[in-house]
C-alpha cells in the first residue's frame, strides 16, 4: 500500500493521520445514514412508516455524533486507525450499525457499545476486512445474546440476520480485492510515468555532449574528412532523441498533461517542417517522394509544433515500413472549414483485422520484416492522441499485407482571425558575441557545450554546481546563463532565484538546459524565473536562436 505520508510531503505524520481520520469520519457518517435507511426499508418490506424513518434517522444522527466525539477527543485513541483501508473501516461500521438497528434495547447505550465493539474489532484484528467483519459479528452477537435479545422464539429472525451477515462477509472481500487491484494498477501507472521521465533524463545527459561533439567536429572541418561518419552519428542521435520525446509525449497524453499552444498557422509551413525533419531518412531509404500542398496560404488554428509532429510521425512511419526505393506521397489541402493531410505509401501494408489496433501503444505490423527499421510502436499512437487534442480524426486504410497503406488526418481550422491578418514574419537576428556562463554538474556536457560556444565566437565560463555558478555570475556578469537543474549543493531552480534576487541578475537571460522536459518541469522553471527551457540534447541552432532572441529583448 502506498505510504500516505509520501502523498503529502509538506505535512507531518500526525497531520496526515488527522486528515485521514476526518475523511473516514465523513465517509462513515454518510454511509451510516444511507445504510440505516436501507435496513429500515428491508425490514419493513418496503412499507416504511414515519416512525421507522425517525428511528433510523435518530440512530444515524447518534452515529455521526459518536464519530465526531471520538474524532475530536484529545485522548489520542487512534480511532479510526489510519492503517486500515476505507473498505475495512466500513466493514466494521456496517456490522455494528446493523446490530444496533436490529436491537432496540441497545439504543440507550449506543455510544458505549459502538465504541467498544469498533475498538475491539478494528484495533485487535489482523487487518483484513474479513477478519474485521468476523470480530465485529462475534462481538455484536455476544452482546445481543448477553442482553437476551436473541431467544428460542426468534430463531427465524436470527436466521435472517445471520444470512445478511454471511452475504456481507462474502461480498466485502471481493470489493476489497477489486479495490486493491485498482490501487495497484494506479500505482503501477504512476511508477511507469516516473520511470519514463527518469529514463529520459538519464539518457539525455550522455546524449548532450555527444551531439555537441558532432557539432564541434563539423565546425572544425572534420566533416570534409569523414562526412559519412558524421552524418550517420547525427542521424542516430536525432533518432534516439526522437524516441525519448515520443515516449514521454505518449505518457503525457494518456494522463492529460499535454497543453496545446494554439495560434494561427499556415498549413504549408508545418508541412515543410515535417518534410525537412524526415528528408534524411527518406533519402537514405531511396524512396521516391512527392509532396502536394496548397499554392495559396491555408490558415488554421493549431499548435504548430504538435501539428508538424503529427505529419512527421506519419512520414516517418511510411519511410520505415516501405521497402527501399518505394513510393511515398504527402498531400495537404484545405477543404471548407477543415484541413486534410494524407500520407500514402506502397509499403508492407496493414492486415484488415489490424486497422483499428494499429493506433494502440506498442503495436507493430511486420516488425520482423527485414524491410522494417523497427521502432517502439508508439508513433501512430502519439499521432492519434495529438490529432484528438486538435479536435480532429485520423484513419488508416490498406488493402492488406504487401498492398501499401494510407493515413488520412482531418482537423477543423477553427479560425478566429481574419484571413487577411497573416502572422508577422519573425525578425532575423544578427549573431553577436555574448558572454555566456555554462553550469552543469556533468563535466563532459559543460565542457563540450562551452567548446562549441567558443567556436561560435562567444566568451564562455563554466561552473559545476549552483553555489559556484552564483559566484561566477556575480564576477563574470554574463549576458546569458545556461543552467542545468539537477545539481549538487544548490539546484538550478534555487541558483536562478538567487541570481534574480540581485540587481545585476535581474536582466540576465537565464535558460534551463536539462534532461527534464515535461510540462510540469517547464512550469517550474518559468516560476523560478527562467526565460527559456531547453531539453537535452540541445540543437546548437535552436540554442543560438533562443539565446539571441531573449538577449535582444533585454
Amino acid at each position: 500500500m502506498r505510504d500516505p505520508i509520501a502523498a503529502h510531503p509538506s505535512m507531518t505524520r500526525n497531520e496526515v493521520n488527522q486528515r485521514i481520520r476526518f475523511r473516514r469520519f465523513l465517509l462513515a457518517s454518510t454511509f451510516s445514514a444511507v445504510y440505516l435507511v436501507v435496513l429500515a426499508i428491508f425490514h419493513t418490506q418496503g412499507k416504511v412508516d414515519r416512525e421507522t424513518l425517525v428511528q433510523a434517522s435518530a440512530i444515524a444522527t447518534a452515529a455521526v455524533l459518536v464519530f465526531l466525539v471520538l474524532f475530536r477527543s484529545g485522548l489520542n485513541l487512534r480511532f479510526p486507525d489510519p492503517s486500515l483501508t476505507e473498505l475495512q473501516f466500513l466493514a466494521a461500521v456496517s456490522t455494528m450499525l446493523f446490530v444496533v438497528y436490529r436491537a432496540p434495547d441497545t439504543r440507550l447505550v449506543f455510544a458505549a457499545f459502538f465504541f467498544v465493539a469498533l475498538m475491539f474489532g478494528m484495533l485487535r484484528s489482523s487487518g483484513t476486512p474479513l477478519t474485521v467483519l468476523g470480530w465485529e459479528s462475534l462481538a455484536c452477537f455476544a452482546l445481543m445474546v448477553g442482553l437476551r435479545y436473541v431467544n428460542n422464539e426468534d430463531v427465524e429472525m436470527l436466521r435472517l440476520d445471520l444470512l445478511q451477515l454471511v452475504v456481507m462477509a462474502v461480498t466485502f472481500p471481493w470489493f476489497v480485492l477489486i479495490g486493491r487491484r485498482v490501487t495497484r494498477l494506479r500505482e503501477a501507472d504512476r511508477r511507469k510515468d516516473v520511470f519514463l521521465a527518469s529514463l529520459a533524463h538519464e539518457l539525455r545527459n550522455p546524449l548532450a555532449p555527444i551531439r555537441t561533439g558532432v557539432a564541434i567536429l563539423r565546425m572544425t572541418g572534420a566533416e570534409s574528412r569523414s562526412p559519412t561518419v558524421l552524418a550517420m552519428m547525427e542521424r542516430q542521435l536525432q533518432h534516439m532523441a526522437r524516441l525519448l520525446d515520443d515516449l514521454l509525449d505518449v505518457s503525457r497524453i494518456s494522463r492529460g498533461k499535454i497543453t496545446l499552444h494554439h495560434e494561427r498557422i499556415d498549413l504549408r509551413d508545418v508541412v515543410d517542417a515535417a518534410v525537412e525533419a524526415n528528408r534524411p531518412l527518406i533519402e537514405q531509404m531511396g524512396h521516391v517522394f512527392s509532396v502536394s500542398a496548397p499554392s495559396e496560404p491555408a490558415f488554421l488554428n493549431a499548435d504548430p509544433v504538435r501539428f508538424a509532429q503529427i505529419i512527421s510521425n506519419l512520414l516517418n512511419n511510411a519511410a520505415k515500413y516501405t521497402p527501399p526505393g518505394g513510393r511515398i506521397a504527402l498531400k495537404a489541402e484545405h477543404r471548407g472549414d477543415e484541413v486534410e493531410v494524407s500520407v500514402t505509401d506502397n509499403g508492407i501494408g496493414i492486415p484488415g483485422e489490424s486497422l483499428e489496433s494499429i493506433f494502440e501503444m506498442f503495436t507493430q505490423i511486420g516488425s520482423q520484416s527485414s524491410n522494417s527499421q523497427g521502432g517502439l510502436g508508439i508513433g501512430l499512437s502519439l499521432a492519434k492522441g495529438l490529432v484528438a487534442l486538435h479536435g480532429g480524426t485520423i484513419q488508416a486504410h490498406s488493402e492488406g499485407l504487401g498492398r501499401g497503406s494510407e493515413f488520412r488526418v482531418r482537423v477543423p481550422t477553427r479560425l478566429t482571425l481574419d484571413a487577411g491578418s497573416a502572422t508577422p514574419a519573425s525578425t532575423v537576428l544578427t549573431p553577436q558575441r555574448l558572454k555566456i556562463l555554462v553550469v552543469d554538474d556533468n563535466r563532459d556536457a559543460a565542457e563540450s557545450l562551452s567548446m562549441l560556444l567558443e567556436l561560435k565566437g562567444h566568451e564562455v565560463r563554466m561552473a559545476y554546481d549552483g553555489e559556484n555558478a552564483l559566484q561566477l555570475a556575480e564576477d563574470f556578469r554574463p549576458h546569458t546563463v545556461l543552467l542545468d537543474l539537477g545539481m549538487p549543493k544548490m539546484n538550478g531552480y534555487e541558483a536562478c532565484r538567487r541570481i534574480r534576487d540581485h540587481a545585476w541578475g535581474a536582466q540576465m537571460t537565464l535558460i534551463a538546459v536539462t534532461g527534464w522536459g515535461q510540462e510540469d518541469d517547464r512550469r517550474k522553471s518559468t516560476a523560478a524565473g527562467f526565460d527559456g527551457h531547453l531539453v537535452k540534447p540541445v540543437d546548437p541552432e535552436t540554442l543560438d536562436e533562443l539565446s539571441m532572441h531573449l538577449h535582444s529583448r533585454v
